[in-house]
């Protein structure tokens, strides 16, 4: 996914960066090096490593496209939920991204929209 940095944090241990897409604005943890610039692009991979819940975290979507959000401390981010596991793992697509979640829950349904609410995201800088 393509971001560009608003803003970068490392006034903490963990770098925090503010950034737009295509799909929405947002904050996120910053998980390589080095340190991104502001006002730079750059190409990136989507982390969500809260355990999620099915009906609690996760819920089915009645928005059809990909979307990112910040809305006060909490990112509400709109994918398709691809597959699920035995164990609790699921793949869920944003975009061309494919990021594997932790998810609990029965009876999920899988190819549809849904909406993941969340604390943080952690991002990766893809290096082709």
């Amino acid at each position: 996914m393509k971001i560009h940095v608003k803003k970068v944090d490392t006034s903490s241990e963990d770098i925090i960066i503010n950034f737009t897409s295509e799909y929405g604005d947002a904050e996120a943890f910053w998980g390589t090096k080095p340190i991104p610039k502001v006002n730079t692009d750059y190409e990136v991979e989507l982390d969500i490593t809260d355990e999620l819940v099915w009906g609690q975290d996760v819920k089915p979507s009645t928005n059809k496209k990909f979307s990112i959000l910040m809305q006060k401390d909490d990112i509400t981010i709109t994918g398709v939920l691809e597959k699920t596991y035995k164990g609790g793992m699921a793949d869920f697509r944003f975009g061309k991204n494919l990021i594997q979640l932790e998810l609990e829950g029965r009876n999920i349904p899988t190819g549809v929209f849904v909406t993941i609410k969340t604390t943080n995201i952690e991002m990766y800088e893809v290096n082709y």
